[in-house]
């Protein structure tokens, strides 16, 4: 593959038949061994092979913290580890959490930012300059378009869940989404540790008691488990794609 195809194809399809083959870019090497950019083979030069050369400064975000509204200033963040929830605010300050973001993902941030951090959180941010002159080199322009893209089709597939008929199907659409968007591009079989009833409930409308009754049905209907803590496991996607 060629360094102007290195980016990924992360649009994902709820029918596997019928999903798009994901286009795994080549790791590099990079300073820090969990760097997001490198394990996607994304922004190679922006991210270079030392701390030093790395354009990214990291930031962190303990759980239930909202994000510094300073992030805005920065052009995009890569999430690194954990997940951060992204909301949109309305005139009347009201927040409708749009978008989860797991480790890989893109935040792209167009001078707000609006969210919340699922359990603690690490992300790599880079200046809005340097990001701006980046972009005149083919590499990293199509790299930040199909981060952009991926992000864009994350809120697209949660807009879907939200629109679903029935809470339950709800619930059932919103699990399928983050499952297959949280840490691309794997496809995961649960949620991390510390995403919430509450959390599901926020980005697809539904209070929390309706969320924990769905839930309820689909834990003994086979297509999910819950731990002893709470947490969502063994989520069975073909079986909550036919809910």
């Amino acid at each position: 593959m060629s360094d102007e195809r290195r980016y990924l194809r992360l649009l994902v399809s709820d029918d596997p038949a019928t999903s798009e083959t994901v286009e795994r870019g080549a790791q590099y090497p990079a300073a820090c061994p969990d760097c997001p950019g490198a394990r996607l083979g994304v922004l190679e030069s922006l991210v270079g092979a030392t701390k030093e050369a790395c354009a990214f400064s990291t930031a962190q975000l303990g759980s239930r913290q909202p994000i510094p509204l300073s992030w805005g200033a920065y052009g995009v963040a890569l999430v690194r580890r954990g997940v951060v929830v992204r909301q949109r605010i309305d005139s009347e300050g009201h927040a409708t959490a749009i978008d989860a973001a797991g480790p890989g993902c893109l935040l792209p941030f167009e001078g707000e930012a609006h969210g919340y951090a699922v359990g603690d959180v690490i992300v790599c941010l880079c200046p809005r300059d340097t990001l701006e002159r980046s972009l005149r080199g083919a590499s990293v322009g199509g790299d930040l378009i199909a981060l952009h893209r991926a992000a864009l089709a994350r809120v697209e597939r949660m807009t879907e869940a939200r629109g679903a008929s029935s809470g339950l199907r709800k619930v059932a659409r919103c699990l399928i989404t983050l499952a297959e968007t949280l840490s691309p591009p794997r496809v995961r079989d649960d949620l991390p540790a510390g995403f919430q009833q509450r959390d599901l409930g926020m980005l697809i409308g539904m209070r929390h008691e309706s969320v924990c009754r769905a839930l309820g049905v689909l834990e003994r209907e086979g297509l999910l488990e819950r731990s002893g803590v709470g947490s969502i496991e063994r989520l069975s996607l073909d079986g909550l794609r036919a809910v």
